[in-house]
């Protein structure tokens, strides 16, 4: 039976780690406060570990930047429990990332799943992709879905276009998808909660819950 209690889904932009501002930006902290938020809904699902999951470069499976940022939060939210960190390569397979989701699922402790993934980030002549029209269609597609719980479409995310857009949660939100669709054929039950939806940079940030 699964044992992935709750999830969250925060973004992982380096200006969440601290002093990267150099001062408070209003932008960045209200998804900050956002994020800290879902961290508070997945502590109160009484975890005894948190496994960390983040999309990863070639190269960089043991310490990418998605990880960072959630070790980070997790320390700003105060949530003081180990944490199992699992890099998904950016350019994982659906299948692969599934199957890692399957995995977590069937992690013998009672699991808080944190998955750290950001939208595209296409959205604004000044996102760091420049300008898509593409971009704010594939965003709404998904994150309806994620709120839907609709964990076949997640799944049958286009990998080519989410890499154009550079929507670089395409990976662990698969992953995502494939733990709680474990645990919803387990006979668990998980409401999604929106906490934040925007795009202050230009890059899509959803902050979700499944509790």
């Amino acid at each position: 039976m699964s044992r992935v209690l709750a999830a969250a889904s925060v973004p992982n932009p380096p200006l969440l780690l601290p002093g990267l501002t150099g001062g408070p930006v209003a932008e960045v902290e209200a998804l900050r406060s956002a994020c800290l938020a879902a961290i508070e809904t997945l502590a109160g699902a009484e975890p005894d570990l948190i496994v960390l999951v983040g999309g990863a470069g070639s190269g960089e499976l043991d310490s990418p930047l998605s990880l960072r940022v959630g070790r980070s939060l997790l320390a700003q939210a105060g949530l003081e429990l180990p944490i199992e960190a699992v890099g998904i390569p950016a350019d994982a397979p659906a299948e692969e990332c599934r199957i890692t989701g399957e995995r977590v699922a069937e992690h013998r402790g009672r699991v808080g799943l944190l998955v750290m993934a950001d939208g595209s980030a296409c959205r604004s002549l000044k996102a760091p992709g420049y300008l898509d029209e593409r971009a704010a269609p594939f965003d709404a597609m998904l994150t309806e879905a994620l709120l839907a719980r609709d964990w076949a479409s997640i799944g049958r995310l286009d990998q080519q276009l989410a890499a154009e857009l550079l929507a670089s949660g395409r990976a662990a939100w698969q992953v995502m998808a494939g733990a709680l669709a474990t645990g919803e054929l387990a006979g668990e039950e998980y409401t999604p909660t929106c906490h934040y939806r925007d795009d202050p940079f230009g890059v899509w940030y959803p902050v979700l819950t499944f509790s």
